[in-house]
């Protein structure tokens, strides 16, 4: 008897079960998707694995836990955004993925720089303020010197892998909106914490000399990345790029500094809970990339008048809901089950195994819950007032991100009695 023969005693295949079932998950966005979610957590426990042995660091300078989250947020924002707007210029056909340099590329890889010099700049001062107001010492002129350094030497590094995995992806037949956020956020992680503990422990070493020199070189930068969008250099797209994503960069940066006070207001109990900072990075990311790739493809979409903005999220966009819920389970278990072996092989103190991955799964469907409305309404109304959502959406997500998946995760351990 054939395969297609073959019927259940519910006058069904298997064949056409397995086959609803996979365009109900989405078939190949679900694949794509949970592939390079599942890449990025183990990524993103790396640098939870960092943070966790990295506590004797820390409290040389326990104000940097401050600036950590928005540090490692604002990365993600703008790089994901680049990637963002690389996915839609290659769908739309604005971009070649052939590697060549062309003017479109050269000043959005520009305005990323820039943005990564200012950004860093005021993440320093609303570091220093917050990290003052919690009672934790630090100098204006640390915090920044900081998180420029980091700042600028991550960038390098970004740039050149935001545009190669966006082309690369795209010459593979995959949909880099599936696969860029998760995948650039990873690497924003990897780059930014290690960079970050670097720059402390370079800035410590220096002298008040070397400081002075160190800063008047990277004013020298700053106030070039002030000029340049009025120049001809910057037109047409590095300016609308830097106008666009200044002011929603600035209120990222704020909220992310917020998710930063809440781990330094709650900096005793971590330090005595590995396990816990070993997840925060991860749960973060996966948080800021399930609505990374939401943005993405609501922004390709409204580019393409594949979606229309309604009031209400229309039936495609709720199957997009459902993928991501269904997406998150499977991602976060596996956060909760990495996170508590890790913490034991590295020998840190962890709540119970049933613990870490019912607070996992717990805040994170909470999480994708709030993005998944977030990113629609969010994307919808960039495109409405005529802004360009791969330069709004991505960092409105990242900073709320951080704040939420913060205090969704803080607030359901201290629920479960964990904190």
């Amino acid at each position: 008897m054939g395969r297609g023969s073959y019927r259940s005693s519910a006058g069904a295949s298997p064949g056409i079960i397995f086959q609803s079932l996979r365009s109900l998950l989405g078939g190949k966005e679900v694949r794509e998707s949970l592939f390079s979610l599942v890449f990025a957590t183990f990524g993103n426990l790396l640098t939870g694995t960092i943070l966790g042995i990295s506590t004797s660091q820390l409290e040389l300078l326990p104000a940097l836990i401050v600036l950590i989250p928005p540090a490692i947020g604002m990365r993600g924002s703008v790089f994901a955004s680049l990637g963002s707007r690389l996915g839609t210029y290659l769908h739309t056909g604005q971009l070649s993925p052939d590697f060549s340099g062309s003017r479109l590329l050269r000043q959005n890889a520009g305005a990323s720089f820039i943005l990564t010099i200012l950004m860093s700049i005021y993440l320093g001062l609303l570091a220093t303020i917050i990290a003052g107001f919690l009672g934790l010492q630090v100098t204006l002129l640390d915090m920044v010197l900081i998180a420029l350094l980091a700042g600028v030497l991550s960038a390098g590094c970004m740039l050149l892998f935001t545009i190669f995995i966006a082309f690369y992806s795209y010459r593979r037949g995959l949909d880099p909106d599936n696969v860029t956020t998760p995948f650039i956020t990873l690497a924003g992680d990897v780059v930014t914490l290690p960079l970050l503990f670097f720059a402390l422990w370079a800035v410590l070493q220096m002298d008040e000399t070397a400081k002075i020199v160190l800063a008047a070189a990277f004013a020298f930068l700053a106030v070039a990345a002030i000029i340049i969008p009025f120049t001809r250099l910057s037109k047409p797209y590095c300016r609308r790029i830097l106008l666009e994503s200044v002011p929603i960069l600035l209120a990222a940066g704020l909220l992310g500094t917020i998710s930063g006070s809440v781990l330094g207001g709650s900096y005793e109990g971590l330090i005595g809970v590995g396990g816990v900072l070993i997840m925060i990075p991860a749960f973060l990311e996966d948080g800021g990339a399930i609505g990374g790739i939401l943005a993405a493809k609501f922004s390709s979409a409204f580019h393409l008048g594949s979606l229309e903005y309604t009031r209400f999220p229309p039936a495609r966009a709720r199957k997009l809901f459902a993928i991501m819920h269904t997406i998150g389970l499977p991602v976060f278990a596996l956060l909760g089950v990495t996170a508590f072996f890790i913490s034991g092989a590295i020998g840190t103190t962890s709540p119970s195994l049933l613990l870490m991955v019912g607070a996992a799964i717990l805040a994170g469907e909470i999480l994708i819950l709030a993005v998944n409305f977030i990113a629609y309404y969010a994307s919808m109304a960039a495109f409405r007032m005529g802004f360009d959502p791969d330069n709004v959406t991505i960092p409105i997500i990242t900073a709320l991100m951080d704040s939420l998946g913060t205090g969704t995760l803080i607030g359901v351990l201290l629920l479960l009695g964990t904190l």
